[in-house]
């Protein structure tokens, strides 16, 4: 027997465990000081990981829409703790970026657009509710991988600790997923198409879709930055150690407390007005780092409001891609869009490495910003799109 609630708690615990890769920062410093790889290095597999889960949601997407949700799930959760579980085996960069990046990394990109894509449908009249909680869930739980992760690193090396990871990621993974399904005659009725629903193909022919994407490309740069490498961000700004590592959970808390809250406030004041908002808050946010990271309590607001404007985006892209072409093809729909995510993974790195500090880089994200909150004010929330 299935209710909308057991197919929650089954959703949201298999994406609350991928929220492991959040909290890469703490893996990546312990891999520095274990290793001596530099950090450029260990941050490349997580730039490589978010960029393989945002390209693995066009797959991911098209199965669930096929498929269904379970086997979407299983697949994910083998891939996820897999990666993990051979991770233990890497002994050099590379190894690193095909075992976390590469196969844990698609791992994400299979179990993330499940709860999505299918929560949806069991919530049809609080859309951008359950996507800013499924969202949130993702986000916020780097909290308690935090913790998981720092509890098995002090008790083990970087190998072991990778193993047990992927051990317990996989079971949580699996074991949620036989909770997980579609509502009751949602099969019969999923073939009927509105003329407010768009097939992939027609949707990436819309102008809409063009600014849609490129706006979430400029959007998610900097919080993906930010979060990828907290830590490595405190220490350069004259943190001291823990303090630095703090960062970690003061940012996740943001991140998910965002989510929840924009999907909130979208079903109640329009999901571009809030995104429009979102934007502003990440601009100033990025401004006051950049301009005045040597003031502590800028340096504390700016971070935090950076890690704001991301879970807002992550809760309210979502949404705006069901709102403006359909739940028709939405799971396939929502791949596509998410390539944007997938770029801005690789973008952050490339622009810090181009600029040469953090600050450089965020106020080149600024001006990116700007850009974004441009395209979002020549969009209309109820505009007819044509092809």
């Amino acid at each position: 027997m299935r209710n909308k609630y057991t197919v929650l708690v089954g959703a949201l615990s298999a994406q609350l465990t991928i929220a492991g890769l959040y909290a890469w920062s703490i893996f990546s410093t312990a891999i520095v000081d274990e290793r001596a790889w530099t950090d450029d290095q260990v941050l490349i597999t997580y730039s490589i990981a978010q960029f393989i889960f945002a390209f693995s949601t066009i797959f991911s997407g098209r199965l669930v829409d096929k498929k269904g949700p379970k086997i979407t799930l299983i697949i994910g959760g083998i891939l996820y703790g897999g990666g993990l579980m051979l991770s233990s085996l890497a002994t050099t960069p590379l190894t690193l970026y095909l075992t976390y990046g590469v196969i844990s990394g698609a791992g994400v990109g299979f179990v993330y657009v499940v709860p999505l894509s299918t929560l949806i449908k069991w919530f049809p009249n609080k859309k951008g509710t359950i996507t800013g909680l499924s969202v949130a869930v993702f986000g916020g739980g780097s909290i308690l991988f935090k913790e998981v992760i720092s509890f098995f690193l002090e008790n083990n090396d970087v190998s072991n600790s990778f193993l047990y990871l992927g051990i317990i990621s996989m079971i949580i993974i699996v074991l949620g997923a036989q909770f997980v399904s579609l509502p009751k005659g949602y099969e019969k009725t999923v073939l009927l198409k509105t003329e407010n629903d768009f097939t992939t193909k027609e949707m990436i022919k819309t102008t809409k879709f063009k600014k849609i994407w490129f706006m979430y490309w400029l959007a998610v740069i900097p919080g993906l930055l930010v979060l990828g490498a907290a830590k490595n961000i405190g220490l350069d700004a004259n943190l001291g150690v823990a303090a630095a590592a703090s960062l970690v959970s003061i940012l996740a808390i943001a991140n998910a407390s965002s989510r929840l809250i924009s999907g909130s406030m979208s079903d109640k004041y329009g999901t571009l007005n809030v995104l429009k908002g979102v934007f502003i808050i990440t601009i100033v946010s990025l401004l006051s780092i950049g301009l005045f990271s040597d003031v502590t309590l800028l340096f504390y607001v700016g971070i935090i409001g950076i890690a704001v404007g991301y879970g807002g985006f992550l809760a309210l892209f979502p949404t705006y891609t069901n709102q403006q072409f359909g739940s028709y093809k939405y799971g396939s729909n929502y791949g596509v869009v998410y390539q944007a995510y997938g770029l801005a993974a690789l973008s952050g790195i490339f622009i810090k490495t181009i600029a040469g500090s953090y600050t450089n880089t965020f106020i080149i994200s600024a001006v990116a910003g700007t850009i974004g909150l441009i395209i979002a004010f020549s969009l209309k929330d109820k505009e007819k799109l044509t092809n």
